[in-house]
């Protein structure tokens, strides 16, 4: 957070990327599934300078006054462009749920964690920093999340994922925080966005949200087309979960007002 940090952040890269907003990529020359979100640089650059300030890192590295310092990165932060906090605040509010997973939290703290900024499209194991998004909203239930209707079925000791999500936040993350109902009722997964052995999950970008702010981070409607997804916490209690998420997540919004 020294001077270094915010000398290199000119407001011309915010403008940049709030006039040229992200673009979907659906599908290549031939006619494959792409599901790829296309940035141009400022974007980049920004997030790299945010995450490598420490936004999402600071308050989970063990020092002293690290979420004071995650609170003056926000502020700060939206000055630039607030619509880059949301990338990195859902990152940031993702740390504290992995611990009810050891396994995941294993995997993803480290690299949610890091410090750094990697936007290469390949499975988190061969990445050194990792950002991760939420998709909650569905059509039908809006901000009612017991409405939910995505169904998850088991595969050996992971889990299978069909449904809809009609707001999927930074979906060009490197996996995504989700619910989805069992026979238990509705649970907690983590869905990567590129499989252990590096093939594409299963998560189909449908289309992004035109917005009338926000627009330098992009928003999604996504399918999940029996995406490859591991269950966080225990079976059924997903709305429990999911508070906790909300909670954190939303200690950040009253100092992109501020800013």
């Amino acid at each position: 957070m020294g001077t270094p940090f915010w000398r290199t952040m000119p407001g011309a890269l915010g403008e940049a990327a709030r006039r040229h907003p992200p673009e979907l990529a659906t599908f290549d020359r031939h006619g494959r599934r792409l599901d790829e979100v296309r940035f141009v640089p400022a974007y980049h650059r920004l997030m790299r300078l945010g995450l490598e300030g420490g936004y999402a890192a600071l308050p989970w590295q063990g020092g002293p006054g690290g979420q004071v310092a995650h609170a003056a990165l926000v502020y700060l932060m939206t000055q630039v462009e607030p619509g880059l906090c949301c990338p990195m605040t859902m990152t940031y509010a993702a740390v504290p749920a992995l611990e009810a997973g050891a396994d995941l939290a294993a995997l993803w703290r480290p690299r949610l964690i890091s410090g750094l900024y990697d936007p290469s499209t390949i499975a988190v194991g061969g990445k050194a920093g990792a950002t991760l998004g939420m998709a909650m909203t569905e059509k039908q239930g809006g901000s009612d999340l017991r409405g939910s209707s995505t169904v998850a079925v088991r595969d050996g000791e992971d889990w299978r994922l069909t449904g809809h999500k009609w707001f999927c936040s930074a979906p060009m993350s490197d996996g995504f925080l989700t619910l989805a109902r069992t026979d238990a009722g509705l649970s907690c997964f983590l869905v990567p966005r590129w499989l252990p052995d590096g093939s594409r999950n299963a998560i189909r970008l449908m289309r992004l949200k035109d917005k009338m702010g926000n627009r330098a981070n992009a928003s999604a409607e996504i399918e999940y087309e029996g995406a490859w997804a591991q269950m966080l916490g225990e079976e059924g209690q997903g709305s429990a979960r999911s508070c906790g998420w909300c909670t954190t997540r939303g200690s950040t919004p009253p100092w992109h007002r501020r800013g």
